[in-house]
């Protein structure tokens, strides 16, 4: 009987018990769109100068240096994010610079990890408009990968 009742306790407390939940910082998190900057003539990687990048209706600029690719959020909620990525951008003057208008259309969807790391979102890439106006620098843009799920290579390639 004493057996019994052990081993009922002991299997009860082996029961109850939950791992930890932590998320561990080697857990993927949501995979953000790298973009890749193109010379249009040669096809290779071109640094742009002095890119600034934001969001629409946002005061904070998400980046200002020269680069050649980057890898940008996209809003988990919506179906479009709008960026205005600006080259020749000096902070000094308020009217410098090239600006053009990114638009970013896709398909979003969850994943669930655990109860510690709760979801992610990966993307499905459905196309990119950039906005006319009388000076675009973005020239042209190629989606070569249109799932985004990882950040391992980039996903758009925009020519200047």
């Amino acid at each position: 009987m004493k057996n019994k009742i052990t081993l009922i306790c002991s299997f009860l407390f082996f029961v109850s018990c939950e791992p930890d939940d932590i998320c561990l910082s080697t857990t993927v998190d949501t995979p953000k769109l790298i973009l890749g900057f193109y010379d249009l003539n040669s096809g290779n990687l071109k640094e742009v100068n002095n890119l600034k990048i934001q969001g629409k209706n946002s005061d904070e600029i998400y980046l200002y240096q020269t680069i050649d690719s980057i890898g940008i959020p996209l809003k988990n909620l919506e179906q479009l994010t709008i960026y205005s990525l600006t080259k020749d951008y000096n902070e000094s003057s308020t009217s410098s610079g090239n600006s053009d208008q990114l638009y970013v259309n896709y398909n979003y969807n969850y994943t669930y990890l655990s109860r510690a790391c709760g979801f992610i979102t990966s993307y499905d890439l459905e196309n990119l408009i950039i906005e006319k106006d009388t000076s675009n620098w973005i020239l042209n843009t190629e989606i070569i990968k249109t799932n985004i799920s990882n950040e391992e290579n980039i996903h758009v390639k925009i020519f200047h």
